[in-house]
């Protein structure tokens, strides 16, 4: 196989994957980012690389399998920036999913990754969550369940990706709008335009639209969804998962460290040009969702920091999505001469799509 010249356009999680992988087959790549890698929608996700044990409910059984796997493949490239983490489900009276239901999701989830499982899932008493979180409501409490994940350290990860990418001299190029795509592998910045044997498209959220300005009919077109996450100051002694009142929703709340956790998210229909922050409603939906779990409520004054980021959802241009949480975080690739272009995907299945993308080139 002859080396090619590749352009990369994109530097989230995706693209500095597909970069990698395409580099490391020896190609010449170049990464282009309008601002610099990890700086849009994979800085803004809820840290887990997960098999997305919410997708066994909407029967994708083969989805949460092969995340499943491919979570065992981030435990072994970063086993400094990952670690296992116990999610607690307290079920209360009324619940939409029983204890018993959600038991049963988990045994299924564990049972799912079979040797790739990273922990039991439990079945758990009223007086076992009490005794984890003394903080919890007991009022209603009928138990739960449990089970086991992987947790990223973000900044740590992705240091660990980016220099990967270096070491297999991929070249990025920050700072840089890519205003057109070719079919025939031509791109247009701001100052030139440069031509390459293939061009990604790894635009994330972007990537239809770009498409779209550069005159490239697709088969796919993306819905963009806005995800909030709080940041707040309160110790947890493990991870929760909540479910929102009157939804099927379900929250996460992750420890962070001994004095902060993350929450979230939320998910909203989200327009590209509005601004991508967590808004006041937003901030005041996950607050409360966690409160109405607390004896002794938070307030807002306990809120560190929040982020939001627009998740890609890929559909066929044919197709419509009526529910959003039930929306699959699954990636399409299509190719049109020259050009690769990829849309949706999620970061556990990343660096699985990047090999993918490097067998096609």
């Amino acid at each position: 196989m002859s080396a090619k010249r590749i352009a990369v356009i994109g530097a989230g999680v995706n693209g500095v994957c597909i970069a990698t992988a395409c580099a490391s087959l020896g190609h010449r790549v170049m990464l282009f980012d309008e601002s610099k890698p990890f700086d849009q929608t994979s800085s803004a996700s809820s840290r887990m690389l997960h098999g997305g044990i919410r997708y066994i409910e909407h029967g994708r059984i083969g989805l949460v399998r092969e995340a499943l796997i491919e979570r065992d493949g981030w435990l072994h490239f970063a086993p400094d920036a990952t670690r296992v983490e116990r999610f607690y489900f307290p079920v209360y009276q009324g619940a939409q999913r029983g204890r018993w239901l959600l038991f049963a999701g988990t045994l299924i989830y564990q049972w799912l990754a079979g040797r790739f499982s990273v922990g039991r899932s439990q079945l758990h008493s009223t007086e076992d969550l009490e005794q984890v979180f003394p903080n919890l409501v007991t009022r209603g409490l009928r138990g739960g369940a449990s089970y086991c994940d992987v947790v990223m350290d973000y900044e740590l990860l992705i240091q660990r990706l980016v220099d990967e990418a270096r070491a297999q001299d991929v070249h990025i190029v920050e700072n840089t709008r890519i205003h057109r795509l070719c079919r025939e592998g031509r791109i247009d910045t701001p100052d030139q335009t440069l031509e390459f044997d293939q061009v990604i498209n790894a635009a994330g959220p972007w990537a239809a639209r770009l498409l779209e300005v550069s005159g490239i009919d697709s088969n796919f077109t993306i819905d963009h969804v806005r995800g909030s996450h709080l940041i707040l100051k309160a110790s947890f002694p493990e991870a929760l998962v909540l479910q929102a009142p009157g939804e099927r929703r379900i929250i996460f709340v992750i420890p962070l460290d001994t004095e902060h956790v993350l929450l979230g998210t939320t998910e909203q229909k989200h327009d590209l040009p509005d601004p991508i922050i967590c808004t006041d409603a937003e901030s005041a939906y996950l607050l409360g969702i966690l409160n109405q779990h607390l004896s002794e409520p938070l307030a807002p004054s306990d809120i560190v920091s929040s982020f939001a980021g627009v998740r890609p959802i890929v559909r066929p241009r044919v197709a419509t999505i009526a529910n959003i949480s039930a929306a699959s975080r699954d990636s399409e690739i299509e190719v049109t001469d020259r050009l690769i272009s990829v849309f949706g995907g999620k970061w556990t299945s990343a660096r699985h799509l990047g090999e993918k993308v490097a067998a096609l080139v």
